[in-house]
């Protein structure tokens, strides 16, 4: 059985937040003072400068990068059917299933003879459901004993002890292509392994240092107190939110409803707009403490600077700029400029405890 992906759901609509959450001031032109002072006046700093944090340092070694490099190259393997092949962790196996709870058939717990292809060791299946295949071999048939997390959604399956019928029809092993400067040059914006090696580690010292970021405002906002809250923004950028929701479900033939459910997890409209609320305060509350740093460190953005980090979410999103504009104002842009420059101020004064 598939695990539920309500869970999953919202951790990814909660990595998108800043994207749901754009701005709903359409003004061309932003004055970065006026825009510092309207949210800084609404926040009393406290001892924002030096805050321990404990670091996030990821030693990355070799071991980590084969890791990475064959987790790039397994994307572009080929499946070789082996007969009797025993089914181990990275093949791809077709099964079939039946599962029962108490001896009683379920629905959906079935494949109907039609086979289903899993790669095991992917994590697609609920906990122990992969791991009690790997051994055995193509044409054999056996029970395996899994438990159903007790939030899997489903009222006559959550926390219910299931046993699965199993069957292998097929195992296939996975070619890889070979490690060279022609595959790298071929699936990669690099040119050579050692380029791509450089970038890997470069990426995980990027995550570290996002990460630290992160630790950082969050000690900042919580010696922070804020004094008053623009409730307004904050209910603008719910119902902006909402509405481009709105507009998204209907460009989909789905009605609202259906659509959050589908998409988010939630179980109505109404749970939606509490969970965006939620974003809404939280983006609110770091802008209010960003603007008060931005203020008491007299941070603001060059026009140039503004650009270049426009580039940056051009690319990391994958935009053109017409297609950013749409999502993101103008005072979006300025403000995670600022935001970024914010960052990397406290990040310098900052003390990490685990040096």
């Amino acid at each position: 059985m598939k695990k539920n992906v309500k869970g999953i759901s919202l951790v990814l609509a909660a990595s998108m937040g800043l994207a749901l959450l754009g701005g709903c001031s359409k003004k061309s032109e932003v004055n970065q003072n006026e825009m510092i002072e309207k949210y800084a006046k609404c926040c009393t700093l406290g001892d924002y400068a030096g805050v321990e944090y404990e670091a996030h340092i990821t030693e990355v070694t070799d071991e980590v990068i084969n890791a990475e490099i064959n987790n790039l190259l397994l994307n572009y393997a080929t499946a070789e059917e082996v007969a009797d092949a025993i089914a181990e962790n990275g093949d791809k196996v077709n099964i079939d299933f039946d599962g029962s709870i108490d001896g009683v058939a379920f629905e959906g717990g079935s494949t109907q003879g039609m086979g289903y292809d899993l790669t095991l060791g992917s994590g697609g299946m609920i906990d122990g459901f992969e791991d009690q295949i790997v051994g055995h071999k193509s044409g054999e048939t056996f029970d395996i004993e899994v438990t159903f997390p007790e939030d899997y959604g489903k009222d006559d399956l959550n926390g219910r002890d299931a046993v699965f019928k199993i069957t292998i029809n097929k195992v296939y092993k996975m070619k890889l292509p070979e490690y060279n400067n022609e595959f790298v040059t071929s699936y990669t914006n690099y040119k050579t392994t050692a380029e791509l090696e450089d970038a890997i580690r470069e990426n995980y010292a990027t995550n570290d240092k996002n990460l630290n970021k992160q630790a950082i405002i969050e000690q900042v906002m919580k010696v922070a107190n804020i004094t008053e809250y623009p409730q307004k923004d904050v209910q603008a950028l719910i119902d902006e939110t909402v509405s481009k929701v709105e507009e998204e479900a209907k460009g989909y033939g789905y009605d609202a409803e259906t659509y959050v459910k589908v998409l988010y997890g939630v179980s109505s409209m109404d749970e939606f707009k509490t969970y965006i609320s939620g974003l809404a305060e939280d983006f609110i509350r770091e802008k209010i403490v960003i603007c008060a740093v931005a203020k008491a460190e007299n941070i603001t953005a060059t026009d140039d600077e503004i650009k270049a980090y426009k580039q940056i979410m051009m690319d990391k999103l994958g935009m053109t700029e017409e297609e950013l504009g749409e999502v993101y104002t103008n005072e979006d842009i300025v403000y995670y400029t600022i935001a970024d420059k914010v960052y990397e101020v406290l990040l310098e004064k900052a003390t990490p405890i685990n040096k």
